[in-house]
């Protein structure tokens, strides 16, 4: 006997829960999803939109704006929470900072504030943005007041930023310390040492002692070095800058430690040399007899920088520009200096100006056409203005420079040789020369294997002593700013590193207050790990 067997079928009301089961783990899900992350993706969008606006401004000013303006309108409408408005406001505001749109920026973050100040301390998310919306204002007012000293020096913005961050997060919490930290930074640039003293070494102790504030301390060894430097205060702000290498855990840190102490020695320096200035201002005015009259009391004078270059040096820079001279300036120049010779067809400087100013276009013509007419040209036209004064490099320096250039494209090696020997004892102490000699002994233009390192030692040598082992640090410091670090201090450098630093000490003897001549020795030790000598060079 055979009976069928036919599998039972499983109950409807099973399938009902089962699949009901699903349906509410799924929006369950879905809820804590949206409570966790919700948030962030409202953020995410509304940025994004602000962000295609401000990428339209960017091409179109009037578009952009009234774009940027119908996102926050949506925005608004959509309620959005207030802490993704208030930042929303201070991307605004910090793009239209950086286009030097100020009183508009400042409204926007004044937009931020308002909204901010409406919700209690412990809205953590506004409280948050209300404190970076403050410090935006404050940071780049600070910047503006280092311009111009008449300007609002950001100091009362950074004190509410702390204040905002203190009451929401309280005093050792990561965010108030490193406010706090910015804030004393400010109050030594102000002048106000004895609040940037107090301040900094309380934030200094929340970093050292309390987890809450740890994160802080690369910062604050930062501001400390700034501090320090600003207070001139030398050996304490390298100190602390080798602290913030200590603590910092990634390169971006370190180097924002090298900024801070980079900022804090060079604050109040010129932005320009002085010489520099005098001689554009004398230009743009066309006052050449003043320029002859400058060019003579300084090569009569040989006054040199702790680097080796010359009063006269920084007289003729604006006048033949550099070796990136574009056609306009190289045009507006020679139609100046020509204007120059005609009232004065004696005026060396000039003349050798406008002979180096032809072979700069001519090398920066090189590189669209090489070695082709034009670039011949220039160099003809350097050469004949040259040759009409036979005796111009008895009168000045630096017409030792064009004619050495003058060199190069043929490879004209033994008249090079002739040229450097000649200056080198008509002019002793012309370091500008010298620098090019150094550039031309290498491997890359007329030198063989080691003729450069021969060179500079001979050189250096031939002057002796002291001032022998200056050169030596001189031309070191100089290779070294010209991208060729590696050469000068890395390893299996030709270069003698102990006569570097015998020549520095008596550069820092003679130039005491030249701190760019303590900034080129740090730069050189640590590039080459001599971190002791760096530590040491105040």
């Amino acid at each position: 006997m055979t009976t069928d067997s036919t599998p039972t079928k499983p109950k409807k009301s099973w399938l009902k829960l089962v699949l009901f089961t699903f349906l509410c783990l799924s929006l369950a899900g879905g809820v804590v999803g949206w409570m966790l992350f919700g948030h962030y993706a409202v953020l995410f969008y509304w940025n994004g939109e602000l962000n295609k606006a401000l990428i339209v401004a960017k091409n179109n000013s009037e578009v952009g704006r009234t774009r940027v303006e119908q996102v926050f309108n949506d925005a608004i409408k959509a309620k959005v929470a207030p802490d993704i408005l208030m930042r929303m406001y201070r991307v605004y505001g910090m793009s239209l900072y950086q286009q030097d749109e100020i009183a508009r920026a400042d409204e926007q973050i004044d937009k931020a504030i308002a909204l901010g100040e409406k919700e209690p301390p412990t809205n953590y998310a506004v409280a948050d943005q209300l404190t970076h919306a403050w410090q935006d204002r404050a940071t780049e007012r600070h910047y503006h007041w280092k311009q111009d000293p008449k300007k609002p020096d950001g100091v009362k913005d950074q004190e509410m930023s702390v204040k905002v961050a203190e009451a929401a997060f309280g005093p050792d919490h990561e965010q108030t310390v490193f406010k706090a930290s910015g804030l004393a930074m400010m109050y030594a640039d102000v002048g106000r040492y004895a609040d940037a003293d107090k301040l900094i070494d309380r934030c200094i102790k929340s970093a050292e002692t309390k987890d809450s504030a740890k994160q802080t301390a690369w910062f604050c060894y930062a501001m400390l070095a700034h501090i320090r430097a600003v207070e001139h205060r030398y050996k304490e702000a390298v100190a602390a800058y080798f602290k913030n290498r200590e603590v910092s855990t990634n390169d971006d840190d370190r180097g924002r430690g090298w900024d801070e102490l980079m900022s804090g020695l060079r604050y109040k320096q010129p932005r320009e040399n002085e010489v520099n200035q005098l001689a554009r201002k004398l230009l743009n005015k066309g006052d050449y007899a003043q320029l002859d009259s400058l060019a003579e009391k300084f090569t009569k004078e040989k006054t040199e920088y702790w680097d080796g270059f010359w009063k006269l040096d920084y007289l003729t820079t604006p006048l033949e520009w550099g070796q990136s001279v574009d056609a306009n300036h190289y045009d507006q120049l020679r139609l100046d200096l020509g204007s120059w010779l005609k009232k004065n067809p004696k005026s060396a400087v000039a003349r050798a100006s406008l002979a180096n100013l032809h072979i700069n276009r001519a090398w920066e013509v090189r590189d669209e056409d090489e070695y082709g007419p034009r670039f011949y040209k220039l160099m003809k036209e350097a050469k004949a203005t040259l040759a009409a004064d036979p005796n111009i490099k008895d009168t000045i320096p630096f017409a030792y420079v064009p004619y050495v250039r003058l060199t190069i494209p043929d490879n004209e090696k033994s008249m090079f040789l002739k040229l450097v020997a000649e200056g080198d004892k008509r002019w002793p102490t012309f370091f500008k020369l010298d620098s090019w000699a150094a550039k031309f002994f290498s491997v890359n233009w007329l030198g063989e294997p080691g003729e450069q390192m021969e060179f500079i030692t001979k050189r250096a040598d031939t002057i002796g002593g002291v001032q022998g082992d200056k050169f030596y640090a001189r031309i070191a410091s100089y290779q070294f700013h010209h991208n060729e670090q590696e050469k000068i201090v890395g390893k299996g450098s030709d270069f003698d590193w102990q006569r570097i630093k015998r020549g520095f000490k008596q550069i820092f003897k003679e130039y005491p207050d030249a701190v760019e001549a303590r900034i080129a020795f740090m730069r050189l030790a640590l590039t080459g790990d001599h971190d002791d000598d760096a530590r040491d060079v105040w």
